[in-house]
């Protein structure tokens, strides 16, 4: 029983965890000419997925290589 019922505790612990995780890549391998002052882009730094799609879309635009 105390078995089960950690496993329950560890798994609900663990999807949490997953859930509340957002959505980032590092941008880089720029070209010379092109200079980010943040190369961590988070999906929660904007107001919706789009604006984030968008955002990575367009650093990439310049040359930037996002992952």
């Amino acid at each position: 029983m105390k078995r089960k019922l950690l496993q329950i505790i560890t798994i609900t612990l663990i999807s949490v965890f997953f859930i509340s995780c957002s959505k980032c890549v590092d941008c880089a391998d720029c070209p010379d000419e092109v200079t980010l002052e943040q190369t961590e882009i988070c999906q929660d730094d904007f107001d919706s997925k789009e604006d984030y799609n968008t955002a990575v879309s367009l650093i990439e635009d310049f040359g930037c290589e996002c992952h």
